[in-house]
């Protein structure tokens, strides 16, 4: 699942980046998109092994939005070099709060 999810999360970004340079060529972005797919692959393969191993769609759906809350500000960080904003600090850690409620409570 996590090779999925940083797989989507770094096609998502480098579409960003090509859209910040200002490049709309086709070849710039099907790069981003065979990515895409074989983050679709493994995170559907992901989905079916953990509903099987677990037998509960709700832990394997905190596993998945857990790995993206956790990978996304350091493939963000890694390509941008962008430090969040006040808001999007706190939108994060309250996020974080909420995954931590959900595996816990």
């Amino acid at each position: 699942m996590v090779i999925g999810e940083f797989c989507a999360i770094y096609s998502e970004v480098v579409t960003a980046r090509l859209a910040q340079a200002g490049d709309g060529s086709w070849q710039g972005f099907i790069m981003p998109v065979v990515v895409m797919c074989f983050a679709g692959l493994c995170l559907l393969g992901a989905y079916w092994l953990g509903y099987l191993a677990v037998g509960d769609i709700w832990v394997v759906t905190v596993v998945s939005i857990t790995s993206l809350l956790l990978l996304e500000p350091v493939v963000i960080w890694a390509l941008f070099h962008e430090v969040p904003g006040r808001g999007a600090l706190i939108g994060f850690c309250l996020g974080a709060l909420g995954m931590l409620a959900t595996v816990l409570l």
